[in-house]
């Protein structure tokens, strides 16, 4: 991985105006700060290894119902952006280049419509919003999404299951860490009023008439967006609409990789960024 950081993260929660608590995870460092923004199931800690390989300070956010977060006022990438934008008001952050993953790339773009020149920069790996997911639009359905908000301890809890889950969905062939384990583990009781906002909102991003493949996003900006060309989540032609909603967009496809680049190549990741 290169050069680590020898820092400790500090904890924030933020309270929100409406009374919820947004928890941030904050490195010290230098420069135009970082604020990394996961994507479904995942939470700030999966942005630990980027962090401490970064001499940028940064911010890993735990989106409403993740981690240590309250879940969004509505199920809707806008509530969780107005969070965000919030949070970052709060704790004073000025001029933050955006990371987004999948979910989290969904919401660095409503964040940045939302902040317009605040934001510095914007990367976004598999970006949500851009066009339709079928497997989120079957998910969100009310029996289905019941269905995988009871079945999501039975599965992080069973590792055979999991690493076959993982390895052929999300990742390109790559069993999850223990770290990563332990931590859905951990969270599979209570993420379930997070997990099914989400699985609402990753739906009717998909296909709301004001989806950002539909429309020009109000953001000028300059944006890189990475895919990996075996990503069976977010499909990597959809980096075709990002360019059209963003024109000046830089698109990088990475071979072989699957869907989560922060664990399947996190030194490409951390250069890129």
């Amino acid at each position: 991985m290169g050069k680590e950081y020898q820092r400790t993260a500090v904890s924030h929660a933020v309270r929100l105006a409406d009374g919820r608590v947004l928890h941030v995870r904050d490195w010290p460092g230098r420069g135009r700060p970082l604020v990394l923004l996961h994507g479904l199931l995942d939470s700030g800690a999966g942005w630990d290894e980027l962090a401490r390989v970064s001499p940028h300070r940064c911010l890993a956010v735990d989106l409403p119902g993740f981690g240590g977060s309250d879940p969004p006022s509505r199920p809707r990438l806008s509530a969780y952006a107005e969070d965000v934008a919030e949070a970052l008001g709060r704790l004073a952050v000025r001029a933050p280049t955006l990371v987004g993953h999948s979910l989290g790339g969904g919401v660095a773009t409503a964040v940045a419509e939302r902040m317009g020149r605040e934001v510095r920069g914007l990367v976004l790996s598999a970006p949500v919003g851009f066009g339709r997911l079928a497997l989120a639009e079957l998910a969100a359905l009310p029996v289905l999404r019941a269905l995988a908000v009871r079945s999501l301890p039975l599965l992080v809890t069973r590792a055979p299951v999991l690493d076959l889950v993982y390895a052929g969905f999300v990742t390109h062939g790559m069993a999850p860490s223990d770290a990563l384990r332990h931590r859905l583990v951990a969270d599979a009781a209570a993420v379930g009023p997070g997990l099914r906002a989400a699985l609402e909102a990753l739906a009717f991003a998909g296909r709301s008439e004001r989806a950002f493949h539909r429309r020009p996003v109000r953001y000028d900006g300059p944006v890189a967006v990475l895919w990996g060309d075996r990503d069976a989540i977010v499909p990597p032609g959809h980096a075709r609409r990002v360019v059209t909603a963003l024109p000046q967009s830089q698109v990088h496809i990475w071979t072989g990789m699957g869907h989560h680049p922060q664990r399947e190549e996190p030194a490409r990741l951390a250069a890129l960024v």
